[in-house]
């Protein structure tokens, strides 16, 4: 198989030298895009900097969600994937103006904020949801979305992560929650509802993938 797969943080500009990220590096997508080398399926990988070895048969780099967006877009409707695997954590909010205190007046941020301010406010708007446009861009292969929360019962999240992936068209979503992540995740199609441990979610989920295939 053909295999696009996503991982990594985005970067939010508050200036030219300042940003809002998250705490994801990326590992997930290195374990699945290793694994799937292992079996001897193409690999695009687009990552961050760091995310970058040579035995990627092709990595592709971003920094920002525009980057992020524009890379993905790139790639879907220039090449022929047959499975998109999205598990890069990409920024659900975007600065759309720094304000100052007391008068709340929108500061120039195209250079450097200055750090006169007693107090900084950022104006922060939602970010279009990449996942939602991958079949837009022409996808018709299997696509997998990963879905994360915070403090949640598992059934809970099941029932949500069921939801979301009729809002995707996915086929395939990994979900867990931040709290045992290291340790597990499920696995989800319309079918199936299978919990793995973390170090067996690359195989498991590619077994998946081959199956639907």
């Amino acid at each position: 198989m053909n295999i696009l797969i996503t991982g990594g943080h985005t970067e939010v500009p508050i200036d030219k030298v300042r940003c809002i990220s998250n705490i994801f590096h990326g590992k997930t997508a290195i374990d699945i895009a290793k694994e799937a080398c292992l079996q001897k399926h193409s690999v695009t990988l687009v990552g961050n900097e760091s995310m970058f070895v040579a035995t990627w048969d092709r990595f592709r780099f971003y920094k920002t969600f525009d980057e992020l967006e524009i890379v993905m877009e790139q790639e879907i409707k220039s090449n022929f994937y047959d499975c998109v695997i999205h598990s890069a954590a990409v920024s659900d909010y975007t600065v759309s103006r720094v304000l100052d205190d007391p008068n709340m007046m929108p500061i120039d941020n195209t250079g450097k904020v200055g750090s006169n301010y007693s107090k900084l406010y950022l104006e922060m708007v939602p970010t279009r949801k990449i996942v939602d446009e991958i079949r837009n861009w022409g996808f018709k292969g299997i696509l997998v979305k990963f879905k994360l929360q915070v403090d949640m019962p598992d059934e809970e999240l099941i029932r949500i992560t069921h939801k979301s992936m009729q809002d995707s068209c996915a086929d395939v979503i990994v979900a867990n929650c931040l709290e045992w992540a290291k340790d597990r995740a499920y696995i989800l199609t319309k079918d199936v509802n299978q919990s793995v441990s973390r170090k067996l979610l690359a195989p498991a989920l590619l077994n998946i993938i081959e199956e639907m295939k």
